[in-house]
C-alpha cells in the first residue's frame, strides 16, 4: 500500500530542523553575561550615594517632627485633664452652696413665721398686741382725713387711753 505524502515533515531530503533553540550552552552563555553586566553595573556605583546622606536627614527630621507632635498631644490632653478636674471641683463646690442655700431659706421660712414673730416681739422687744381700745379707724375724704374717736367710753375710756399711751411712751 502506499501513501501519498505531501507534508513536507514526512519528506527527509527537504527537511531541516533549527536545534538552536534546545542548545542549552547558548542560553547558559547570555545568562552569564547578563550577571556581569548587573555585576558590573554595582560595581561601578560610589560607596556613598547622595540619596543615603538626605535620607538620613529626613530620618533625623521626621522623628524630630514625630516627637513634636507627640509632645504637643500629651501636652493639650494634660490640660484636657486640668480643666475637666478644676469643673469638677467648682460643680461640687456649687453642689454644696446650693443645699447650703437651701437650709436658709428653710430656717428664713420658719423664722417669717407670724407665731416666730409674735413670739420674738413679746418676749425679746416687750411688746404687747394692740387693744382695741387702742385702735383708732381714720376715715379718708378726697381731701379731708376725719379721726372717729369711740364716744362710747367716755372719761373713764379716754383716761386709760392717756394712760395706756404714757406707758406705751415710757417702754413698759
Amino acid at each position: 500500500m502506499s501513501y501519498y505524502n505531501t507534508n513536507l515533515a514526512y519528506d527527509d531530503e527537504e527537511l531541516e530542523y533549527d536545534l538552536s533553540r534546545f542548545d542549552t550552552s547558548l542560553r547558559d552563555k547570555r545568562r552569564k553575561e547578563e550577571e556581569q553586566a548587573k555585576a558590573s553595573a554595582i560595581k561601578e556605583a560610589p560607596a556613598m550615594s547622595a540619596s543615603k546622606t538626605g535620607s538620613v536627614i529626613k530620618i533625623a527630621l521626621s522623628v524630630a517632627v514625630l516627637f513634636g507632635a507627640l509632645f504637643s498631644v500629651n501636652y493639650f490632653n494634660t490640660q484636657k485633664y486640668n480643666a475637666s478636674r478644676m469643673v469638677a471641683e467648682q460643680e461640687k463646690l456649687l453642689a454644696e452652696a446650693q443645699d447650703d442655700n437651701a437650709l436658709l431659706r428653710s430656717k428664713l421660712d420658719a423664722k417669717a413665721n407670724i407665731s416666730y414673730i409674735e413670739e420674738y416681739a413679746s418676749e425679746k422687744l416687750g411688746m404687747t398686741k394692740i387693744t382695741s381700745a387702742q385702735k383708732e379707724y381714720i376715715s379718708i375724704n378726697e381731701n379731708l382725713i376725719e379721726v372717729e374717736q369711740d364716744e362710747t367710753e367716755g372719761f373713764i375710756g379716754s383716761v386709760r387711753k392717756w394712760f395706756s399711751h404714757t406707758l406705751e411712751y415710757m417702754g413698759f
